[in-house]
């Protein structure tokens, strides 16, 4: 090895005494090294072979703190192609999954505070050890503590760790590609503690970006970082001629409270016809639907006749794979407000049901019961609303399908 060469060190760290999703991590230098390559293993790219490992489904591992070093010195390392899956990988090792976090941002000072309880509990489980009734409960107990505490740990030191690179990765938002600089706006959205530093780079970055989904990443980026200051900025944007950069000002409006009704139009519009997904959104999957009824979701406009038919206009035209998430998220936000809940007296006719409601059945029961979008099914039978296509109709006053 040579001292330019991001690995360097790689195999003096401990990997077969640290854990990951799967045991133990020996086997994360094997992929470490095939990101470096460029090698593919069953059709999968390498760095999502790793993030299975270090970040299953947004699980941070103790593995995944040691390699942020390299990952680091590898997204930096311009001879390496697809230098943004690297640095959306950093992402999810210093947050996890997104979409738990949007449309409000994320609070490291949480996590903290949980991993300050869980140690402060550590006599009650000691205790608990001690009560076990034999040598093979109390070793069930001892590990039980051991993988609860450890994984409370590593939340806090991936985000940590990933912190601690941020000044050395911020010169990738002048990077020659669209995709790697919006990925690195992405990325700085998820450490309010940085912002001081991060907003005037991403103003900068934002003023002089000529690709709109990097430029509505960075103005996303803003309104998660929750800085007040950031709102004439953001605001400037919310009536460009370019959709991406108004649905970005609205969504990151949202953010501070700010629901006017020209911030809800642009919600609205966007939802129902969202711009074309490019490499250069990766916010929940690059879904500007889904983001944009998130943050009508947040306001009060969400349950409203404009905000819902935005919402069923979007649904119906999302299909196929490359609507799956649309779909998905879109859905779960549409039938959260609609059916909120378990309703203290469910409705006993189709004509009990709100205006909204009503709607929304009556879109679902033209739909075959494979196109129903996420959560329809468990909303409408908390509502005690029929499941069965073919009850669903008759109750909503239709005839067969296709009829």
């Amino acid at each position: 090895m040579t001292s330019d060469d991001p690995l360097a060190g790689l195999d003096d760290v401990p990997w077969a005494q640290l854990q990951h999703s799967y045991g133990m991590a020996d086997d994360v230098p094997g992929h470490l090294r095939a990101m470096q390559a460029g090698d593919w293993e069953g059709g999968y790219p390498p760095d999502a072979l790793l993030a299975s490992h270090i970040v299953h489904q947004g699980t941070r591992s103790q593995a995944a703190v040691y390699t942020v070093p390299f990952l680091v010195r590898m997204a930096l390392d311009r001879r390496l192609v697809n230098r943004h899956r690297i640095v959306g990988l950093l992402v999810a090792i210093a947050i996890g999954l997104d979409n738990n976090y949007l449309p409000n941002g994320y609070d490291p000072r949480e996590d903290r505070a949980a991993l300050a309880n869980l140690r402060g509990e550590a006599d009650g489980w000691a205790q608990w050890i001690r009560e076990a009734e034999d040598d093979e409960q109390r070793k069930d107990r001892e590990e039980t503590w051991a993988h609860v505490l450890i994984a409370a740990e590593a939340v806090v030191r991936c985000h940590d760790s990933v912190r601690e690179a941020l000044p050395a990765l911020t010169v990738l938002l002048t990077s020659d590609s669209p995709e790697l600089r919006a990925m690195t706006a992405n990325l700085l959205a998820w450490f309010p503690e940085s912002s001081a530093t991060s907003i005037p780079l991403l103003k900068a970055f934002i003023a002089e970006e000529d690709s709109p989904g990097a430029a509505a990443t960075g103005i996303v980026a803003l309104g998660l970082l929750g800085e007040p200051a950031a709102v004439p900025f953001i605001r400037r944007y919310l009536d460009s001629p370019i959709v991406e950069l108004r649905w970005a000002s609205a969504f990151a409006l949202t953010r501070f409270g700010i629901a006017d009704p020209a911030v809800v139009d642009v919600l609205t519009q966007v939802v129902a016809r969202p711009p074309e997904k490019t490499g250069t959104m990766s916010f929940l999957s690059g879904s500007y639907m889904s983001l944009a009824a998130m943050a009508l979701a947040a306001t009060s406009k969400g349950t409203t006749l404009q905000a819902v038919d935005a919402m069923l206009i979007g649904l119906a035209d999302s299909t196929g794979v490359e609507g799956f998430d649309d779909r998905y998220y879109t859905g779960q936000v549409l039938f959260g407000l609609v059916f909120p809940g378990d309703p203290a007296e469910p409705p006993q006719s189709f004509g009990d049901l709100s205006d909204a409601q009503q709607r929304v059945v009556r879109f679902v029961a033209d739909q075959g019961e494979a196109a129903w979008p996420s959560g329809a099914t468990d909303a409408l039978r908390r509502w005690k609303v029929p499941t069965r296509l073919s009850e669903l109709r008759v109750y909503a006053g239709m005839g067969q399908l296709g009829q």
